[in-house]
């Protein structure tokens, strides 16, 4: 989970917007976390990089434990 809010926080401060201290499986992407579709790909892309999945190819990801779930395969 280290890797994940790493990776998430970048992407965070990316856009100018603060870092979380924890995530929660049931955090949403888009209104919890303000991930726009732009910081989104840039997201699955760094996932990818780190973890050599493609989180999204199991169909659309929505929150922290989507991608928790795809990560655990």
């Amino acid at each position: 989970m280290d890797k994940l809010t790493t990776i998430i926080n970048k992407v965070l401060t990316n856009i100018g917007l603060d870092a979380v201290e924890e995530l929660r499986p049931e955090m949403d992407l888009r209104d919890d976390l303000q991930i726009d579709s732009i910081s989104f790909a840039e997201l699955i892309v760094h996932i990818d990089e780190e973890f050599g999945i493609d989180v999204n190819k199991e169909g659309q990801i929505n929150t922290v434990g989507d991608i928790q779930q795809q990560l655990s395969l």
